[in-house]
This record gives C-alpha cells, sequence and structure tokens, in this order.
C-alpha cells in the first residue's frame, strides 16, 4: 500500500517521527514523505530530519511563507501535482497548519483518503487561525485518529460518525518515551550550562510577535520576575523584536538569555528540568504536562484542555506586565503543589502506544 505522509513545520515533523518508525518497519507500506516547506528556515525543519536520522523527503515542494489563502492555495495546487505522480493509496496529514489544510484539501480533490494524525482539537476561538483548519481537515478526513477522550468528544458532538474515529494517544508520548535517554543525555546550548533554577520561554504565534505592546510587557515582566529565563528565539519573533526596536533592549535584560532555536533534544531537556515554561505554542503545553513541568500559556484560549483541568497550565488572557509577573509568582510558590497533582493525575495523552494503534488501524482499514 503507498502511503503519503505530509508535513510542513517543525511541529509536524517532530508528531510523526514515532509514526514514520513504525510504518517504516512493515513491509505493508510503502511510505513516501512530502515537505511542503512552510518552514523554510534550516533550524525548524531539516535539522530535526537530521537528528532522528529520518530519510530526506523524497518531495520539498518549498512553499515557504506567505499570506494564509496564499499559503493554503500553493500548497493545494504543489500537493496535488505530487500525488497524481505518486498514485497514493492514502494520505496522512498531521495537525492544524495551513500545510495541513491544503494537503488535505488536495488529498480529497484527488479522491485520496486523509487520515488526520492528532483530530478532535477544539480551543472554541474561532479567531484562532487553526480552528478553522482543524475543524475542516476532521470533517473531510476518512479516519480520524484522536489523541484524548477529550479531542473524540468534541468530534462526536459535530456528529461525526463514530467508525470514523479512533482513540490512539498522543504520538508526541510516544517520542519522549522513546527519547528518553538521548534527552536525559542531551548537550546543553552554551550559556545555559550550570543553570539549576530557570524558566523556558518560547513565543512565536502571530497576536503575540505582531503586537509591539504585548512584547514589551512580555519582555518587561521577564526582567521583574528576576528569574532566568532561557529564550530559545523563533525567527520570526527575533525579526519582531528588531522591527520594533526591542531586540537590543532583549539582550540587554540581565536575566534573559537569549539562544538560537534548538533540536529537540537539547530542548525537552530544558523543559524537563526548568522551573516552568512561559509559551505560547500548542505542543508546549503538553509536553510540559508529559515531563512534568508547570506551564504558562500566554493566550487566551487552547485547545489542549486536558491541561487546565489537571491544573498544571494556567491561560494569561490579559499580557500587562503586573498580570503576567504575578502569574509567575503564584505558579512558582504553588510549585510543588501543581507537580504532585500532576503526577497523581491519569496521563490523558495515553500510554506511549500511539503509533502502534495507527499503524493497526491502517492495515485494517485501507489494506
Amino acid at each position: 500500500m503507498k502511503v503519503s505522509l505530509i508535513f510542513g513545520t517543525r511541529p509536524q515533523i517532530i508528531k510523526c517521527i514515532p509514526l514514520i518508525r513504525k510504518v517504516q518497519k512493515s513491509r505493508q507500506f510503502d511510505l513516501t514523505l512530502v515537505n511542503t516547506g512552510q518552514h523554510y528556515d534550516y533550524l525548524l525543519s531539516k535539522v530535526f530530519l537530521r537528528e532522528f536520522q529520518l530519510q530526506a523527503p523524497s518531495y520539498d515542494l518549498g512553499v515557504g511563507s506567505g499570506t494564509p489563502s496564499w499559503q493554503i492555495g500553493n500548497t493545494m495546487i504543489n500537493v496535488e501535482k505530487t500525488l497524481m505522480k505518486l498514485s497514493t493509496s492514502v494520505c496522512i496529514v498531521p495537525g492544524d497548519t495551513n500545510s495541513a489544510i491544503g494537503s488535505a484539501l488536495a488529498s480529497v480533490k484527488t479522491k485520496i483518503p486523509v487520515i488526520h494524525l492528532e483530530s478532535g482539537l477544539r480551543s472554541y476561538d474561532e479567531f484562532m487561525p487553526e480552528e478553522s483548519n482543524r475543524k475542516v481537515i476532521d470533517h473531510i478526513s476518512q479516519l480520524l485518529l484522536a489523541p484524548t477522550k477529550n479531542a473524540r468528544q468534541n468530534l462526536m458532538s459535530e456528529g461525526i460518525l463514530a467508525k470514523r474515529i479512533v482513540l490512539t494517544g498522543d504520538t508526541m508520548l510516544d517520542l519522549l518515551l522513546m527519547e528518553e535517554k538521548r534527552i536525559d543525555n542531551a548537550k546543553l546550548p552554551k550559556g545555559t550550562e550550570g543553570l539549576n533554577e530557570y524558566m523556558l520561554m518560547t513565543l512565536h504565534r502571530e497576536e503575540n510577535t505582531e503586537d509591539r505592546a504585548r512584547l514589551s510587557n512580555i519582555l518587561n515582566a521577564i526582567r521583574k520576575s528576576e528569574i532566568t529565563t532561557i529564550f530559545p528565539i523563533h525567527p520570526r519573533t527575533k525579526e519582531k523584536l528588531n522591527k520594533y526596536g526591542l531586540l537590543g533592549f532583549a539582550r540587554k535584560i540581565k536575566n534573559l538569555v537569549l539562544i538560537d532555536p534548538l533540536e529537540y533534544h537539547s530542548m525537552m531537556r530544558l523543559l524537563k528540568n526548568s522551573m516552568l515554561t512561559i509559551t505560547d505554542s500548542g505542543g508546549m503545553q503538553k509536553e510540559a504536562f508529559i515531563v512534568k513541568t508547570p506551564c504558562i500559556t500566554l493566550r487566551s484560549s487552547t485547545e489542549w484542555i486536558e491541561t487546565l483541568t489537571a491544573k498544571a497550565n494556567v491561560l494569561v488572557q490579559k499580557l500587562d506586565q503586573q498580570t503576567i509577573v504575578s502569574t509567575i509568582q503564584r505558579v512558582i510558590s504553588n510549585r510543588d503543589r501543581i507537580v504532585s497533582a500532576m503526577k497523581d493525575s491519569e496521563n490523558p495523552f495515553g500510554n506511549g502506544n500511539a503509533s502502534s494503534k495507527i499503524v493497526q488501524e491502517i492495515q485494517s482499514r485501507f489494506s
């Protein structure tokens, strides 16, 4: 059976790695990797394939950046051309990016069944760009791979037939368990060695990076917290800080350690050993829960409701300096209780065998 797995961003690559390994071990699949190239920065895409010793994609479509409509449209055109060459039996599309929706639409239009990895996520925030993407992908896919019970319930509540939905667990948990030893022994980036008490921050979402006042408030809140904060800086975030005249200010904050984007293992080691993480990333909220690190999310909503239910994650909707600082102080002061609660709670992301379940489902339904 010919299977095409289509990705375009760093998070998509990461969540696919355990599945790629499982599919490649099976003799029933002829797997083709297709990279749409939504993340055109080397550190955000190809470095992860190299790190995990995965084969280079057979097709690198080079879509790059642009407005959402331009990106989705160009993804559709290029993916359609590629799929017509491949005689693909089924397409696996992970996540909810512009790359994902463009790939799913192109697959359906060429009459190729779509398998949606990470189905059923809902933030119920219609202003979140990914929300419309994930809804459309879910409703046009033949097989919906729900990572949590809540995700499965979301799909059923929207009238999607139960036979199209499979509760699998989360492939990112699979990966963390597979790579645990490498994570614990990963090389730490220059400037972070020997740090014992620190926060880890990631920041890349448009609603934060396109707003100078928000960026300034976040940086000033970190400065006022006086807690050492490691900040692997996303290329777009760095570009915006420079545009707004804030990059120099960020470099002068004594407790802020600016570093380049990291490989997976180094990033997970820093996350695992941090006091807490501050992020606007969906994946980091989930990864923080898995490694039992409290999380502060600089967003008004989240698709990972499970992390809120477990009180492992706090949303900061009002991004003024005082609110951010007080939230940091509150989480730090209650850290032991939060970590204890996470350890005692059921892991909503499964038991680390999501990839095996997915391969079995594909074999039984499409062979």
